[in-house]
């Protein structure tokens, strides 16, 4: 869906974002900020057991008309939506997060890559723990920074046509975040996966709150009933948050007010 240019404009005012807009680098990198510092990862629609829509027309009114946020489903999905209208050219993928069990789990991420003159980029707002801040050049072996930490693609070695995405926080070791093939995703595609993370019993979404957001120096993480506040790539700090305090700390720190009739599991 192509948003009109109303919803563009109050999409921009949302995130507060009032430069140029140019179809380069530079001003994919100041949307991605905006969007990540703007509007929050969160799950409490999963959690109380709605229904969710990856409609176009459907994110646009929860995360820009009603000030919520949403998962990589959501977010990249409007994102992506946002980018189109303006004039980019985006092609949706699929990934899979990739833990040290060594397991192969199911693409159940949504990822973004923009196409610019003869370049491509990695570009996602849709990741609960702190990731890149900037769209990545999508450049094998090419290390990356975007101010906090570094990072780098390679080759999936288990995978033909697969590429990992690796993070080094300051002073730690390369890890392996998720990997992805270059197959077009048309949005239809999402609609399984969404539902297996909405209601599959061994979904990390339906039993615990995740909610997270950026700022300019921190990434501020609500998980497990504890406030985690993360500078530099490092935890700095974690308070533990009373159940009769979290609507409190959804609105101090995210800006998200939910339905008092709703009642949240933590």
């Amino acid at each position: 869906m192509i948003y009109t240019n109303e919803q563009i404009d109050l999409y921009l005012k949302k995130m507060e974002y009032n430069d140029e807009i140019h179809i380069d680098y530079n001003t994919l990198c100041k949307l991605q900020i905006a969007h990540l510092t703007h509007i929050p990862y969160e799950n409490i629609d999963v959690l109380n057991r709605k229904p969710l829509s990856l409609d176009a027309q459907d994110l646009f009114d929860k995360m820009i008309v009603k000030s919520r946020g949403g998962y990589c489903f959501e977010l990249n999905g409007l994102y992506s939506n946002l980018l189109k209208s303006l004039g980019f050219n985006v092609t949706n993928l699929a990934g899979r997060f990739i833990y040290q069990d060594g397991n192969t789990r199911m693409r159940l991420h949504r990822i973004l890559k923009i196409d610019i003159d003869d370049k491509s980029y990695i570009s996602d707002v849709g990741v609960l723990s702190e990731l890149s801040r900037k769209s990545l050049e999508l450049k094998v072996g090419k290390v990356q920074n975007d101010g906090k930490c570094d990072y780098k693609f390679g080759c999936n070695p288990k995978q033909e046509g697969e590429y990992i995405l690796y993070q080094r926080k300051p002073n730690k070791d390369w890890k392996q975040i998720y990997s992805f093939s270059l197959e077009p995703q048309l949005d239809i595609d999402y609609v399984l996966p969404s539902f297996y993370c909405e209601s599959n019993p061994n979904s990390p979404f339906i039993n615990s709150m995740k909610v997270a957001r950026y700022t300019e120096d921190e990434h501020i993480r609500f998980f497990d009933g504890e406030l985690i506040f993360y500078k530099d790539g490092q935890v700095r700090k974690i308070e533990k948050v009373p159940d009769d305090k979290v609507d409190d700390v959804l609105k101090e720190y995210f800006n998200i007010v939910v339905d008092s009739l709703v009642k949240v599991l933590v």
